[in-house]
């Protein structure tokens, strides 16, 4: 339940062994890489390494050949692959090369079947002409004309008998057109084009063939059933290959991908401009330091040390949250407001359990609760993988709890009299019209307003004293004693407090004049006095304030703002009072229109009411009690100025996808 203790991991050796080094902090979850740069004041004698990638263009070669080849390879393991990068770079080449003309032979294969069908295609209607192709394209004195005429066009012909060279040679026919031969010689073929043309005939470009239309048809059929079973001597070729292949590639896939995640990080380490040394620093949890001690121990060619992580002043460690699992899920709303410091406390388990019992009691009902666990669980996390899944699911449960103390289930506000009845026979507890506790009295209404503000109270009271425990830990000892949120307010809150209750409610005269001295007057005036006595503390010499009269001018209205807050944070816990009226309120509605409906309708009402107001409220009440957690809680002990740990596999993904 705390910040993960943190190491400072500085590394340097030959600038040859680097990528062994950066393999060996990715291959870790336990490293978090820094900026090696950062951690030199004069950088004169120090250099960036930029180089060129040179894993990026074999890696991208084998890949566009293996998708250009329509083919799958995922990265293996590559822990047993003995090649040099040599040897490597060879690979890709051949293996490359291979794959692209296979796939260049395939497709030009299937371009020319192409060719051959459509050429097929055109000579089909030609069958019944019997004349060689080639001696009739070869004729100087005669022009041949190859098309289709509609059916209509085609009967029209006869009208044109008395002309010798209107005369058509038909071939194939279907419902629509007529395909055939006309031709003339060459000084009337423009007179004859421009007949033909009239009666819509469509000119048809036949290639160029020996023998008959049908001699022509078949021969590219051979042609066509040859290269098909070309292709397909490809495409088996292709696939005995890939099936040898595909271990092995996807293992230098995942060495070239590996390696090239490992060069980019190479941005984050620094050279000696004079030598061939590079220099490495970042950070490694605690319990992970033995661990990463003995994998670096295995590498030749370089020098280590671990340090304490405020052996360097100017670096702030990443931070790195550990919690038990039932707080876990509550980390989403900390690293929604921002990570603590490394020196500050994790808030997680006081965000949970205040989360936890906030929400219950504003959204408290037995069935509503558990509806809400379940569509949380299943839809939200499970299906979804949402993060505030796993947290509503577990609030679900406290609204549950409380709705038994209240006495509902799905707005049902009897539903548990017989056993809040066995409760009262087993122990004598009191009860109130059968109810543990009774919101339609009007004593109850009451006691629910002090009840919230009470919580509050307490929440805020906790919340100073975590913040004198996390500003004594940053060794921040002015602002734990005489902060609005340190001793002097906790002090100057918590007597305001009592005293006003033990003058109102209790009949104790609290507000005495030394106690209202000692405990409210003496807190607001080192509160008022809190930075010039914080500097004080601190050993500085100029902690007096230059002009007396800004600075109590400026504190005077601080001062009231600090007393303006104190109140606003305390009522704005009446939310918790208001939410559990609310929804007493909304679901008498719901029951009150449902009995106006009567019959099958009522329980129908009922249904959708409760649906209704489960969502509403639940997305209401989840909000409000956040917003709690954030304005009356969090901003007293909390920054939220962390960094967080990454490690440098998951720096090197980053980088992959910038």
């Amino acid at each position: 339940m705390a910040v993960i203790k943190m190491r400072l991991l500085s590394i340097i050796g030959s600038i040859d062994q680097l990528d062994s080094v950066l393999d060996t902090c990715c291959s870790s979850e336990n490293f978090h890489l820094d900026q090696a740069m950062s951690f030199f004041k004069d950088k004169s004698d120090f250099v960036s390494l930029n180089d060129e990638n040179p894993y990026t263009f074999y890696l991208n070669k084998l890949n566009e050949s293996i998708k250009m080849a329509r083919l799958e390879a995922k990265p293996v393991e590559d822990s047993d692959l003995l090649m040099n990068w040599d040897e490597i770079k060879d690979y890709v080449e051949t293996t490359s090369k291979r794959l692209v003309d296979y796939q260049n032979d395939k497709f030009n294969m299937t371009q020319e079947i192409e060719n051959c069908n459509r050429s097929m295609e055109q000579f089909k209607h030609f069958q019944g002409f019997d004349m060689k192709l080639d001696e009739i394209f070869k004729c100087e004195f005669i022009k041949v004309r190859f098309g289709r005429l509609p059916k209509e066009s085609y009967d029209k012909l006869s009208l044109y008998s008395d002309n010798p060279y209107i005369v058509t040679f038909p071939c194939t026919s279907d419902d629509k057109y007529v395909w055939g031969v006309y031709m003339a010689p060459i000084e009337n073929i423009k007179e004859v084009d421009r007949i033909f043309k009239s009666l819509y005939w469509e000119t048809l470009r036949i290639p160029d063939a020996a023998g008959t239309p049908e001699e022509a048809y078949n021969a590219l059929a051979e042609q066509r059933d040859a290269l098909t079973a070309k292709v397909s001597e490809i495409k088996k070729e292709m696939k005995n290959f890939w099936e040898l292949e595909e271990i092995h590639c996807g293992k230098v896939l995942s060495y070239l991908e590996r390696h090239k995640n490992n060069f980019d990080l190479r941005r984050y380490t620094a050279k000696y401009q004079q030598s061939r040394i590079f220099f490495l620093a970042g950070w490694v949890p605690v319990d992970g330091e033995e661990e990463f001690t003995q994998k670096l121990d295995k590498l030749e060619g370089i020098e280590y040390k671990f340090e304490n992580a405020d052996a360097e002043p100017s670096q702030t460690p990443p931070v790195k949250l550990k919690n038990p699992k039932i707080f876990k899920p509550f980390e989403f709303f900390v690293k929604m407001y921002g990570l603590p410091n490394y020196n500050e406390m994790d808030p997680t388990p006081f965000v949970a359990i205040t989360y936890f019992i906030l929400f219950g009691i504003m959204f408290a009902d037995v069935g509503q609760g558990l509806c809400l666990s379940l569509i949380a669980w299943f839809f939200m996390w499970k299906k979804k993988h949402m993060e505030l899944g796993q947290c509503i699911a577990l609030c679900g449960f406290s609204s549950a709890f409380f709705g038994v103390i209240f006495g509902s289930v799905f707005g049902f506000e009897e539903a548990l009299n017989p056993f809040w009845g066995w409760v009262h026979e087993k122990t004598g507890i009191p009860l109130t019209d059968g109810k543990l506790i009774n919101l339609n009295h009007s004593d109850t209404v009451i006691t629910l307003i002090y009840a919230a503000i009470g919580i509050g109270v307490v929440l805020v009271l906790v919340a100073m004293l975590l913040n004198i425990y996390t500003k004594c830990k940053q060794h921040k000892y002015g602002e734990a004693l005489f902060g609005q949120n340190g001793l002097a307010g906790f002090v100057f809150y918590g007597a305001t407090i009592f005293g006003c209750i033990g003058q109102m409610f209790l009949g104790i005269p609290l507000l005495t004049l030394p106690y209202v001295l000692g405990l409210i007057v003496l807190p607001a005036v080192l509160i008022f006095l809190c930075e010039p006595l914080s500097e004080l503390i601190a050993g500085k010499k100029d902690w007096f304030p230059k002009n007396p009269g800004d600075f109590l001018m400026q504190n005077l209205f601080e001062m009231l703002e600090v007393v303006l807050s104190y109140v606003s944070n305390t009522i704005s816990f009446l939310r918790v009072g208001a939410f559990i009226l609310v929804h007493s309120g909304m679901m008498t509605v719901v029951f009150t229109l449902a009995e106006m409906i009567g019959g099958a309708g009522y329980w129908i009402v009922v249904v959708l009411g409760n649906i209704i107001i489960m969502a509403l409220e639940g997305l209401l009440v989840g909000i409000q009690a956040l917003r709690l957690e954030f304005y009356e809680m969090f901003s007293r002990f909390f920054t939220g100025e962390g960094r967080p740990f990454k490690s440098a596999a998951s720096v090197a993904e980053d980088l992959k996808k910038s």
